[in-house]
């Protein structure tokens, strides 16, 4: 999210505004494209003025405390949905000319953006919308970005399975008990169309470790909150989530 957008975000009746940034008249083509597509779960755009966005609300529940509904096996499953609809559906998106992404294309996407998936970028449940226990809705489009589909479903993984410890899984991420991860992630998988978690666990890693570089890299340009978050010790959690999932590979393969 650019500048400190989370306390700039205004909701009037249907319509938000938020900051917008350098990328956002790309987002702003592809959102347009994914509604062309079918998509009714993403963020209409209305409008760029100056540094302001203009989109129209996903309708929906969403924020933190929708997170026990990802906890269940039909939430999974309906995230693993929506994320590979979402992906289809990018795949023949033409960006328009002098297109600008807020982090850079992933090495594997083919070269070239038309020809690739283009990626939400941040597809956490908390950028989510829900009726009842299904995810219905993708919002927060800032970090959209070409990269390889499975680069996208290892960073959903990552909070979906979840690749966390047991405390923190029932503290935070909305489990009554601790998470079965391989099945977890065999559910995920299975919806959203891939034909075997094999490698998946490695996927992860590396996503979590392209995190990091991202976060960085981010931060170095300006944007917040990134900088806020590398200037307070953030790079040092994300690299503790790194060795966490390095260590219990018997719960999640």
């Amino acid at each position: 999210m650019n500048g400190a957008a989370e306390s700039r975000v205004v909701i009037e009746g249907s319509v938000v505004t938020r900051p917008a940034g350098p990328w956002t008249p790309t987002v702003h083509a592809l959102l347009r494209h994914l509604m062309a597509a079918g998509l009714s779960g993403v963020p209409e755009p209305l409008g760029i003025d100056n540094d302001v966005e203009r989109l129209r609300l996903v309708p929906g529940a969403a924020g933190s405390q929708c997170w026990p509904r990802q906890a269940t096996e039909h939430g999974l499953r309906s995230a693993a949905r929506l994320l590979r609809a979402v992906h289809d559906a990018s795949q023949t998106f033409v960006p328009p000319d002098g297109a600008v992404w807020s982090v850079a294309e992933v090495a594997g996407s083919e070269g070239s953006v038309s020809k690739g998936t283009i990626c939400h970028g941040d597809p956490g449940p908390w950028n989510m919308t829900w009726h009842g226990n299904t995810a219905t809705g993708l919002f927060d489009w800032d970090f959209a970005h070409p990269a390889p589909a499975i680069d996208e479903v290892a960073y959903a993984l990552e909070y979906f399975a979840p690749f966390r410890s047991d405390t923190e899984a029932i503290r935070w991420l909305g489990f009554r008990n601790p998470p079965d991860r391989r099945r977890r992630i065999a559910a995920f998988v299975e919806a959203y169309g891939l034909d075997c978690v094999t490698g998946l666990v490695d996927a992860v890693i590396a996503r979590q470790l392209q995190t990091i570089e991202q976060t960085r890299s981010l931060a170095e340009r300006g944007v917040q909150p990134q900088r806020d978050w590398v200037a307070s010790g953030h790079l040092d959690e994300l690299r503790a989530r790194v060795r966490w999932s390095e260590a219990n590979r018997a719960l999640v393969e």
